[in-house]
């Protein structure tokens, strides 16, 4: 298996050659890229929202329904940051896999 660094770096120099005159990735590679660090996003959400759960709630300082809500979306804000930062490396691998198995089944 690849490190997840190199993967992280080669998907930050696909945006770095997005952005270059002249040099751009296909459509395709562009959605790829979304669609990963949006299931990061989504994967990092659910990982958080697991963790508070194991928070015990003592009364005392309890926000109730209103609570619950804006943590929440605190969590699903905080889990697009940082998806679309650095990230886990869920998404630099998922797009590696993927992106071979695109070229694989072009070739055939």
């Amino acid at each position: 298996m690849s490190d997840p660094l190199n993967l992280i770096s080669s998907l930050s120099s696909l945006e770095v050659s997005q952005t270059r005159p002249g040099v751009s990735a296909k459509p395709d590679d562009k959605e790829l890229e979304k669609a990963c660090r949006d299931f990061e996003s989504i994967f990092v959400n659910y990982l958080m929202q697991k963790m508070r759960e194991t928070i015990p709630e003592d009364g005392l300082l309890d926000g109730g329904q209103a609570e619950k809500i804006y943590t929440g979306m605190l969590d699903t804000e905080v889990s697009k940051t940082i998806s679309q930062q650095r990230g886990v490396g869920l998404a630099a691998m998922m797009y590696a896999q993927m992106s071979a198995l695109e070229k694989n089944d072009c070739t055939k």
